[in-house]
This record gives C-alpha cells, structure tokens and sequence, in this order.
C-alpha cells in the first residue's frame, strides 16, 4: 500500500525569483515514478476531432515506422499486442450533442494482418451533463461485446470551482487533483498541465458523498466541498484561490498526467498508472494485452480529462483573440 499523496515538492520549494529546473528530455513533473507500470501516450490527430492511445511512446514510434513495414516480423508482433494503438478516441461532429467522446478499443488477431480500419470495437462512450456548480461525465463501457451483461456506467463528477473529479469506481472512492493551479507549477514552464490520480479513504470528503448511486445529480446534503459553490463561481479571487490543490484533497497515489510544453517536442500527453497489483516480473508493458479493465477506465477518465483541457484552452484562445478565427 502506498502512503496517502501529498502536495508535489515543486509546490514547497520553488520560489518566485528563481529560475525554471534545467530542461531535460522529460518534464520533471514525470520524474520518481514507479518503475512497474504504464506510460500511456494520448496523440491529438492534426486536424483535431480525434485522439490516439497508446501504451508508450515507443508503441507509438513503432506503429509509424510498421505502417511503412508490413513485414512478416512485423505482423506476428501486431498479432501480440506490439506497436498498434490501444484506444482511439472520437469527438463527435454535432456541437448540440450531449455525448462528449467515443472509444474505440483495438484488438488484433492471428487470424488476419492488423487492420486499425477493422479490428475495433466501441469499447465506451462518453455523455455530458451541465449542473450548477459541476459537469457530470456518463461512462457507458462495454468490456466485452459478445457479452453484454459485463456493460457497466460509471458517472464522474467535475467541480467547476475546486480543482477535483470525483468518481467511485469498484467500492472506492476515487479522484482526479489537477494541479495547473498549484504555487510554483507555472514556475516550472514545463507542463501545460498536470493532474494526480488518488484513491480516498472512506471518510474523505467527495462529491460522490452526495450521489444516490443512480442518477447523474447530486443531492443537496450538506458537503464541505460543495458547501460555497455560488461565491466561488462569482467572484473572481475566489475562483483563482479555490483553484489550487490542498493536502486535504489527496489520498492514495495511483498516476500522474499531463502534457508537457511544446519545447520537448513530445507531441502528446503523459499519463503514467502504477500497476499496484501485479506482482509478476514478467508482464510485457509494451504489448496491449498487458492493460486490464482497470486500467483502461483510468485510461478513459484521464483522456476526457484532456479534451476539457483542449476545449477550454480553445475557448480562451477565442476569447483573447476577440472572437475572431
């Protein structure tokens, strides 16, 4: 069991006149990670409207180099789960819609070469709700699609004030603390932005204190972290202040998100998930076959995550740039 997260160090120790860390090949906000786990990369396709998963950056370096290549060796590795893409990612064309994103879950087979046209699935798709104080994200998955009766929802709560998605997935309690807000993140200059993944105990405070379990809206009971809402919608400092992370907000640290700055010439975003439960030396990370359901939930989240990130950040764009194109 891993201790309860607290505040990243940069939060602590980085002081307004000093200068960004040196710039290394990653961000440091992707540095002391556990070595048993996944780095999952999310590509935005050039035009937009599309996202591609993969289990790494090195799957992703080997599906565009196998594209050129289709090859024997190369086939028998896509066949085992090597150098194709996890999930692909839709956003949908109509902008009145309440669905927000489509996944498609890619499985190969030895009956036939890989065909990314053809050997996929929809693996989940995603709704949103608009409530006062909050965004309800409806997952529908589809783990199996010969076996329907495996379908389950998970609903996903964003604070639209506090830095906080909250969701219970298999019993626990868990959520997403996006730290872009947080003192000395900015100083870094090194990541756009930056979320942790936590598991809470069962007396923390979340959102999901106030879901029936059903519905995508949460009761009025009283609740420290909606308690408050309509001050930090509407006044300004209190929106800036409530933005930032506090100790109280953090629990059991499963991963660490985000997109590094366009100077690293990444191209993508990071999200890194410990595998706490695998006990094995022998598990293949970069094969596909090594992501379990649980991981492809966090997967999921962290990818609709991202595109509130792009669609906020367009929208600030569009509002500085006067509404112009």
């Amino acid at each position: 069991m891993k201790e309860k997260e607290s505040l990243p160090s940069y939060n602590e120790s980085i002081e307004q006149d000093q200068p960004p860390p040196p710039v290394g090949s990653q961000p440091l906000y992707f540095s002391n990670l556990s070595p048993q786990g996944w780095s999952f990369v999310i590509n935005n396709a050039f035009f937009g409207g599309r996202y591609t998963i993969f289990v790494s950056k090195d799957a992703s370096d080997k599906w565009n180099v196998f594209k050129k290549n289709n090859t024997p060796e190369v086939k028998d590795l896509q066949a085992q789960g090597y150098g194709i893409p996890l999930l692909k990612g839709i956003c949908p064309l109509n902008p009145f819609t309440t669905k927000f994103l489509t996944f498609k879950r890619y499985l190969p087979t030895a009956d036939h070469p890989f065909d990314v046209e053809k050997d996929h699935y929809e693996f989940c798709v995603v709704n949103v709700n608009q409530h006062f104080g909050y965004k309800t994200f409806i997952f529908h998955f589809r783990p199996d699609p010969e076996q329907r009766k495996l379908d389950f929802e998970l609903m996903v709560f964003m604070h639209s004030g506090l830095p906080i998605v909250d969701y219970i997935y298999k019993g626990e309690k868990h959520r997403w603390i996006d730290e872009t807000a947080g003192h000395g993140f900015r100083m870094q200059w090194q990541v756009k932005f930056g979320f942790k993944h936590c598991v809470l105990s069962e007396n923390q405070p979340s959102l999901t204190d106030n879901w029936d379990g059903v519905n995508h809206k949460l009761n009025k009971s009283p609740n420290p972290l909606i308690e408050g809402t309509i001050a930090t919608l509407f006044s300004m400092s209190s929106r800036w202040s409530s933005r930032f992370p506090k100790n109280e907000y953090y629990g059991e640290g499963r991963g660490v998100f985000g997109e590094a700055e366009p100077f690293f010439k990444l191209g993508h975003a990071e999200l890194n998930v410990d595998d706490i439960y695998n006990q094995s030396a022998s598990v293949d990370y970069e094969s596909i076959f090594s992501v379990n359901q649980d991981v492809l939930v966090d997967v999921c989240v962290a990818t609709v995550l991202k595109r509130q990130r792009d669609i906020d950040e367009e929208s600030r764009h569009h509002s500085s740039s006067g509404g112009g194109p």
